[in-house]
């Protein structure tokens, strides 16, 4: 096996083969079709020895851990945190790092770094970001270029760091340039829709996945 490989992600929940370290996955679909479940399985690994970043913009910190543990993982927060980016939230705790809003792109910035530098000083070398959900950050930010640059600037910290970025975005929810120049800080796309059986998903832009769609669990 290669080092390449032995670093690679594996999806244990979902029938998809493991992606390379310092891959960022845009994560397409409308949010009422499982898109946010499909995000919390992606960012679910199967080595306990990886970190967990999570991005709220759409829910509160807490409601996402019970959302996480719901869904049948266990949030362990000695290697997993929320930045939490709603501006109905209690105080911050160790888990659960809130900011002023998501407008606040220089805070939720610092909150990710803090954060991603505690794991590697904890002994995590390896962590999974997800962020739910773009279009909300678009929609509080005086300027789509301000969020341009904060997903170019995140992903590149991912990339550098070979961690693995699964971020979700409706792109019915903004224009189109809008999306092919977000789509542009990202790897590959990982499409949901609503099939004839439920929601199911499809992977594309990546090399050496299975075709076709397959059920969101």
């Amino acid at each position: 096996m290669t080092a390449q490989l032995q670093d690679a992600y594996a999806f244990p929940e979902l029938p998809l083969d493991p992606v390379d370290a310092g891959t960022n996955l845009l994560l397409t679909g409308p949010p009422l079709v499982g898109t946010q479940r499909l995000l919390l399985s992606m960012v679910t690994g199967a080595d306990e020895g990886e970190g967990l970043l999570f991005v709220s913009a759409d829910e509160d910190g807490v409601s996402i851990i019970e959302d996480y543990e719901t869904a049948g993982h266990t949030f362990d927060p000695s290697r997993m945190c929320v930045i939490d980016c709603t501006d109905h939230s209690p105080e911050s705790t160790g888990a659960v790092r809130q900011v002023s809003g998501p407008s606040d792109l220089t805070g939720i910035g610092i909150e990710f770094s803090s954060l991603y530098e505690s794991l590697r000083e904890s002994g995590v070398d390896r962590a999974r970001v997800g962020l739910y959900s773009i279009p909300t950050l678009l929609a509080f930010a005086e300027d789509f270029r301000a969020v341009y640059r904060f997903l170019h600037t995140v992903t590149g910290r991912i990339r550098t760091a070979d961690g693995l970025g699964v971020f979700a975005i409706d792109p019915d929810a903004i224009d189109d340039e809008a999306f092919a120049t977000v789509a542009q800080a990202f790897d590959a796309r990982v499409i949901v829709r609503e099939g004839d059986d439920g929601p199911e998903f499809r992977v594309r832009g990546l090399p050496d996945q299975p075709d076709g769609w397959h059920p969101v669990p």
